[in-house]
């Protein structure tokens, strides 16, 4: 359906270019020719073929927007690029399915489960994902009186084990005096939880992006979130090893474009309206219910990086946080780390693990090295 979508969109810019009035981020390349530098939206040189990107696509999540608003946009277009996605609700299942993707957006917990069991690669910082909430019903003993830890005592919770919605819970539950043993977690994904929950089952509910929203909508009271936790929640943009080895050009491109895009969106009140009605369209297309309003609030709390900022956190290095690596680590890797330290402290994983991240470099900065000779020359670096 989106590359349906995409390609009537491209027929569409086209015909403005042809009229000499199209918008911004306009103009297809239907000759499938090489466009020239000048001619893209961004200054960036296309692709000499033309070439399929497959995303690994996070429904219903602020942090795949870049992805899509590209695409419909009309930007991949104009480099050459024709765009696939696989959807997913869920960074493991993701994971499990990296064999049908190029590259991908997803939470440090998917990211650790492909780098361990599939050498996936992290690239780069997209967001911390603020609207990661612990939900519980209006009449319950836990929304009356929420940091009183013997009423959390014994209760059913639902969530998507394995993922950063079980690290935001399992935090709430620490800071109460609490652990995982003092709860019942029931794992479900996001979508069918909320209807499970409202339906009347389980004591408490974890859930994202817009999912959350619509939580919130409905009534269910927000005992609390990552951005209340303050707890460190990145996601990142990963990248199987085949992607890497044999398809550089494609990645640095889409590295380079996933961030530009989201600055453009921020450059202009009426590009930031484009990037909320697309979200609408997206969430639409991949089955979450949203609307304006939800797209607007999940846009509004986006902790995507600009360019400059993409290329800081994978190109410095700094000292282990924790003092655990026997040399400096990059700042992305500290910040992918200390999820994998919570981790490790629960025993999802283990030292081993740890070290062996640092070892095989799977937060890998030469795309990011690559790119930020691009951006500078482009004048997006100083």
């Amino acid at each position: 359906m989106k590359k349906l979508l995409s390609l009537v969109l491209s027929f569409a810019l086209v015909c403005t270019l042809i009229s000499g009035c199209g918008p911004k981020g306009g103009g297809g390349n239907s000759s499938n020719q090489p466009l020239d530098a000048a001619e893209t939206t961004f200054g960036l040189t296309p692709l000499p073929e033309r070439t399929t990107l497959t995303i690994g696509f996070f429904s219903g999540s602020a942090h795949s927007m870049p992805w899509y608003i590209a695409d419909r946009m009309g930007f991949f277009d104009e480099l050459n690029i024709d765009v696939e996605y696989e959807s997913f609700i869920g960074g493991p299942a993701m994971m499990e399915a990296s064999a049908s993707w190029d590259i991908c957006d997803v939470g440090a917990p998917g990211i650790l489960n492909g780098m361990k069991n599939y050498d996936i690669q992290m690239l780069g910082l997209c967001d911390n994902e603020y609207n990661t909430a612990l939900f519980v019903r209006p009449d319950s003993p836990q929304a009356a009186d929420p940091t009183n830890p013997e009423i959390w005592k014994g209760i059913e919770c639902i969530l998507p084990t394995g993922t950063t919605l079980q690290y935001m819970f399992l935090s709430y539950l620490q800071s109460l005096g609490l652990s995982a043993d003092d709860v019942t977690i029931t794992n479900m994904d996001v979508t069918p939880a909320l209807t499970a929950f409202n339906a009347g089952e389980g004591d408490a509910l974890c859930v994202w992006n817009a999912v959350a929203y619509n939580a919130e909508d409905s009534g269910l009271v927000r005992i609390t979130d990552v951005s209340e936790l303050g707890i460190n929640n990145v996601c990142g943009l990963a990248a199987t090893k085949d992607a890497m080895e044999n398809k550089s050009d494609l990645i640095d491109l889409a590295w380079m474009v996933y961030y530009l895009t989201w600055d453009w969106c921020q450059q202009s009140e009426d590009n930031m309206a484009q990037a909320v009605e697309l979200y609408v369209e997206s969430c639409e297309d991949e089955g979450v219910v949203s609307n304006e309003s939800i797209c607007q609030r999940a846009l509004d709390i986006f902790a995507c990086p600009s360019p400059s900022e993409a290329v800081s956190v994978m190109t410095t290095e700094e000292e282990d946080r924790l003092s655990l690596a026997d040399r400096p680590v990059l700042a992305a890797e500290n910040d992918l780390l200390e999820t994998m330290d919570f981790f490790i402290s629960i025993g999802s994983y283990t030292e081993e693990d740890r070290t062996a991240i640092l070892d095989k470099e799977l937060v890998n900065s030469s795309v990011a090295e690559r790119c930020a000779e691009t951006l500078k020359t482009l004048g997006y670096l100083e």
